[in-house]
C-alpha cells in the first residue's frame, strides 16, 4: 500500500481554500515577530487556565482509501484539557475589525480537522472548537467558538481525505509511470566524453549520500547533462524526490530544459518546470498589489482545473504557464509555483533556494516536508550573488518620498517617518564634516568606525535605526490594506517591504560577519547591512537537509570556495578535478610579465599595453577580444589601438576594426556586439572589454567566430571600504584576507575570460596574459593543469 504525508495545514487549504490570492491581512508579521506574538498569546492563556493548558498539542491519524495510506499530522495551538476544547490562533495584520471579515474556510477546516483527530485519539463524542484572530498591532481578539459533534468533524476529515487522495491517486499513477522509464533510461548521446562518467559517477554517489560536491569541470566536459541524468537515476533510491537545478543566467536555464529533453526523447517520463522570473511573467505590468488585480481575485477558487490541466503537459515552460494563466484569469507567477509543487525537476535561479526575499518556502524552508537535491551551475557567482542576498539597504529618498505621500493620512506613522528624517539629517550634518554619525545617532565606540569623506561603516548593529523602522512598519501594517489604489498605495507598499526586509536581515541574519555602513552618492543617503560571509546562511539550509553538486569550469581553488560558500568546518563536503577533455595543444597560452597594470602605473604604461596588443594580432586575421580591469584604462590604451590599426591599414590595406564595450548597454547593444563575432573576419576584428563584465563569461564563439583572447591584469576588484573590511574580515578568520578579498576573485574572472577560446573539440586560439604578477609563486599556483605555459 502506498504511504502518502500531509500536514493538516496542506490538507485543509488543499481542498477548502478558496478566494483571492492575498490579501495582506495575514501577511506582514516577520518571523520573529510572530514568535514573540504567539508567546505573548500563550502567556495570556497561560495565566487564564493554567495547568490544564497545552500548547502544540501533536495530533496524528491514518487514513486508507483506495489502496492508498493517508498520514495525517499536525500540531494543535492549544488544547484545554479539562474542558475537551480546541483554541486555534491566526495573527492578522490589517484594519478587519470582525469575525466575519477575517474568517477563511481553510482555517475552519484546519480546526475541524484537528477536533476529529482529538476526538478519535481521546474517545470523545463532543468537543469545543475556537477560531481566534488576534492583531498583532494592538492584541485585538475576534473569535467564534462553536461545538463540533464526533461525526460532524468526521464527515469533515473524511471529505478532506478522499479529495485529496483523489488528486493523489493521478500523481502516484505518473509517479509509477516515471519510476518505470527511469528504470530503462539509458544516456541520451552516443558516447560519453572523458571526465563525463566520472563526474556522473561522483554525482550520483555524493547525492545518495547526502554529500556536498565541489567539481572543477572544464568546458566541453558537459557538465549539464553530467549531473542531471545521475541526479535523475538517483530518484530509484528514494533519498530524495525533487531535483532543483539552479544557475545564475537564463541561457544556462535553457541549456538544461534541453537537455532533459533530450532525456525524455529517449522514453524518459519526468515532469520539469522552467522558472521565470515573478517581473517577467506579471500580466499587470505594474508593482504587484494583489488586493488591485484581477489575477490574484478569487485566485484560489480557479485554481483546480488549472492546476489539473497544466500537469497534463511534461515540459512546462513560462510561455504555457502564461497561457493557462491567461485562460483562467490567474496570476502566472503564483501558478508556476503551485505547478512546481507536482514536478519533479526544477529549473530556476540561484535566489529561488537562497535568497530570504524570494525563496521557495513551499519547499526549502524548515517546515518543508520534502527531500531537494540542488544542482548548482556556474557557482562561482554563488559568492557574490549568496552576499547580495543577505544584505540590505534603506535609502533617504525612499523615505522622503514615503513623508510626501503620507502627509496628513496617519499621525501616528508620519512621527516616526519625521523621526527617521531627523536621523538622516544628522548624518548628512556628520558625513559634511568627516564626523562619525554612528558616534552621535548610535552612541558608538569611535575607535569601531571605519570613516572616509562618502561612507563610514561599523561591525555594530544600529540599534536606534532599527528601533525607530521597526516602530513605523508596526504601525503602517495594519493600514496597508485600506489605502486606495494609485501612488500613495504603491510608495507605501514599497516602503514597506524594503523597510520590512531590513528588519528581517538585522533580527535574523545580522553577526560578526555583517558591517553596517552609511554612503552619500548623488545627494542620496543609504544605510547598509552588508553580509560579509553567507557560509553560515548557506550551510544552514543544506547541513544534514540536502545533497548539493556546486560544479564550474572555475571552481578552483576549493578549499576558497568551500570556506566562503559553506564554511572551513563543513566536513560533509568534498571534492573532484576533471581534466579537460580537449587537447592542451588546441590553446596556446602566452604569459607576459614586462608590463605593469597596478593602478598607480597604468598611465604610465597605457603605449607599452597597445603595443604589446597590437604586436600579437596586427598581423593575424580573425576575431579577437582583449580584456581589461577597468572602462577607463581601456579607452585610454584603445585610443592608442586604434591609431595603431589605422596606420597599419594604410601601409597594407587590410581591414582592421575595434569595437568596445560600454557601461550600462542594453540587451540590444550587447546583441550587435556579439554580432560583430557572427562569422569570421577577414581581416582583423578586436572587440575590447571589461574583465568580469558580460563578454568575459557565459558567451559561446565557437569555431572562427573567436580566435584568441588577450586579459590585461589580474582582475582584482576595485578597492572599495566594504572590499578592504572584507579582507581584514577573512585575514582574521583565514589568515589571507588579500587572497580572498582579491585575488581569488579577480583569478576567477581571469579563467572565464581564457575559457571564452576553446568551446569545442575543433577549436584552437591563444590567451595571451599581460601582467608582470603573473610569475609569482601565488600565481603560478593557481595555473590550471591543462595550461601548457
Amino acid at each position: 500500500m502506498h504511504e502518502i504525508s500531509v500536514s493538516v495545514t496542506s490538507l485543509a487549504e488543499f481542498v477548502s481554500r478558496t478566494g483571492n490570492l492575498s490579501s495582506g491581512s495575514f501577511s506582514g508579521v516577520s518571523g520573529i515577530e510572530g514568535t514573540r506574538l504567539h508567546q505573548r498569546i500563550f502567556s495570556d492563556l497561560k495565566k487564564q487556565y493554567g495547568e490544564e493548558m497545552t500548547t502544540e498539542y501533536t495530533l496524528k491519524d491514518t487514513y486508507e482509501y483506495n489502496g492508498l495510506s493517508l498520514l495525517v499530522s499536525g500540531r494543535a495551538d492549544v488544547i484545554l484539557t479539562n474542558e475537551d476544547h480546541i483554541i486555534e490562533i491566526k495573527s492578522f495584520g490589517s484594519t478587519k475589525d470582525s469575525y466575519a471579515k477575517l474568517v477563511r474556510p481553510e482555517h475552519e477546516a484546519q480546526l475541524q480537522i484537528y477536533a476529529y483527530l482529538y476526538m478519535e485519539q481521546n474517545d470523545l463524542d463532543e468537543v469545543a472548537i475556537t477560531l481566534r484572530y488576534v492583531s498583532i498591532t494592538t492584541l485585538e481578539c475576534y473569535e467564534d467558538t462553536q461545538n463540533i459533534t464526533y461525526d460532524e468533524a468526521r464527515s469533515i476529515y473524511e471529505h478532506h481525505c478522499t479529495e485529496y487522495l483523489d488528486f493523489a491517486m493521478k500523481l502516484m499513477d505518473y509517479s509509477d509511470s516515471m519510476i518505470r522509464s527511469i528504470r530503462d533510461m539509458k544516456f541520451p548521446y552516443p558516447e560519453i566524453r572523458p571526465g563525463q562518467a566520472k563526474l556522473m559517477k561522483q554525482t550520483l554517489l555524493s547525492l545518495t549520500s547526502k554529500e556536498v560536491l565541489f567539481a572543477l569541470a572544464p568546458t566541453g566536459t558537459g557538465k549539464t547533462i553530467s549531473t542531471l541524468y545521475p541526479a535523475i537515476k538517483g530518484l530509484l533510491k528514494g533519498r530524495y524526490d525533487k531535483i532543483f537545478y539552479l544557475t545564475a543566467k537564463t541561457a544556462t536555464r535553457s541549456v538544461a530544459a534541453k537537455a532533459i529533453d533530450d532525456i525524455r526523447k529517449n522514453g524518459l517520463i519526468i515532469r520539469s518546470i522552467l522558472l521565470a522570473s515573478k517581473e517577467s511573467m506579471c500580466f499587470y505590468k505594474k508593482k504587484c498589489d494583489a488586493k488591485f488585480c484581477k489575477y490574484s481575485d478569487g485566485y484560489y477558487s480557479r485554481l483546480r482545473p488549472a492546476l489539473s490541466e497544466a500537469l497534463m503537459h511534461d515540459d512546462i515552460t513560462p510561455e504555457l504557464i502564461s497561457s493557462i494563466a491567461m485562460k483562467y484569469c490567474l496570476c502566472p507567477h503564483e501558478l508556476s509555483l503551485d505547478v512546481m509543487n507536482y514536478c519533479t525537476i526544477v529549473i530556476g535561479d540561484y535566489n529561488h533556494a537562497f535568497d530570504p526575499r524570494v525563496s521557495l518556502v513551499r519547499a526549502f524552508s524548515e517546515d518543508a516536508d520534502l527531500n531537494n537535491t540542488l544542482l548548482i551551475d556556474e557557482a562561482h557567482n554563488m559568492v557574490d550573488r549568496s552576499r547580495e542576498m543577505y544584505s540590505a539597504s534603506f535609502n533617504l529618498s525612499l523615505l522622503q518620498k514615503m513623508m510626501k505621500q503620507f502627509k496628513g493620512i496617519d499621525a501616528k506613522v508620519e512621527s516616526y517617518l519625521q523621526r527617521l528624517d531627523q536621523y538622516f539629517k544628522i548624518v548628512d550634518q556628520s558625513m559634511s564634516v568627516n564626523q562619525s554619525s554612528f558616534k552621535i545617532n548610535e552612541e558608538a565606540d569611535e575607535q569601531k568606525v571605519l570613516l572616509t569623506e562618502r561612507w563610514e561603516g561599523m561591525r555594530q548593529m544600529p540599534k536606534n535605526f532599527y528601533a525607530l523602522l521597526w516602530r513605523s512598519v508596526r504601525l503602517l501594517s495594519p493600514i496597508l490594506d485600506s489605502l486606495p489604489q494609485g501612488e500613495l498605495r504603491e510608495t507605501a507598499m514599497e516602503y514597506f517591504f524594503e523597510a520590512r526586509f531590513f528588519l528581517t536581515v538585522f533580527e535574523q541574519y545580522f553577526n560578526d560577519s555583517y558591517i553596517c555602513s552609511v554612503s552619500k552618492e548623488q545627494g542620496d543617503i543609504r544605510i547598509n547591512l552588508t553580509c560579509l560571509d553567507s557560509s553560515d546562511k548557506l550551510d544552514k539550509i543544506i547541513k544534514d537537509k540536502m545533497p548539493v553538486i556546486f560544479f564550474s569550469a572555475t571552481l578552483s581553488p576549493y578549499e576558497y570556495y568551500r570556506n566562503v560558500l559553506v564554511g572551513k568546518d563543513a566536513d560533509y563536503c568534498r571534492s573532484i578535478e576533471l581534466a579537460s577533455p580537449f587537447p592542451p595543444e588546441n590553446l596556446e597560452i602566452l604569459i607576459d610579465t614586462s608590463i605593469s597594470t597596478v593602478y598607480k602605473e597604468r598611465a604610465l604604461n597605457t603605449d607599452r599595453t597597445a603595443k604589446r596588443i597590437c604586436d600579437e594580432i596586427i598581423n593575424r586575421r580573425g576575431n579577437y577580444m582583449v580584456f581589461f580591469p577597468s572602462f577607463e584604462f581601456m579607452n585610454n590604451v584603445c585610443s592608442r589601438v586604434q591609431k595603431i590599426f589605422d596606420e597599419n591599414t594604410k601601409l597594407d590595406n587590410m581591414e582592421r576594426k575595434l569595437i568596445l564595450q560600454r557601461p550600462n548597454m542594453t540587451k540590444e547593444d550587447k546583441d550587435n556586439f556579439l554580432q560583430c563575432f557572427s562569422e569570421a573576419s577577414e581581416g582583423c576584428l578586436l572587440g575590447a572589454a571589461v574583465l568580469g563584465g558580460h563578454f568575459g563569461e557565459g558567451i559561446d564563439l565557437t569555431g572562427d567566430r573567436l580566435s584568441g583572447v588577450i586579459i590585461v591584469g589580474v582582475g582584482l576588484p576595485k578597492i572599495t571600504p566594504e572590499r578592504q573590511i572584507l579582507s581584514n574580515y577573512y585575514s582574521e578568520k583565514f589568515g589571507d584576507g588579500f587572497a580572498f578579498a582579491y585575488r581569488y576573485p579577480g583569478w576567477e574572472k581571469v579563467l572565464q575570460a581564457v575559457g571564452r577560446v576553446i568551446r569545442t573539440e575543433e577549436d584552437t586560439g591563444f590567451a595571451l596574459l599581460i601582467d608582470e604578477r603573473l610569475d609569482k609563486p601565488e600565481y603560478l599556483m593557481l595555473y590550471p593543469e591543462n595550461w601548457k605555459v
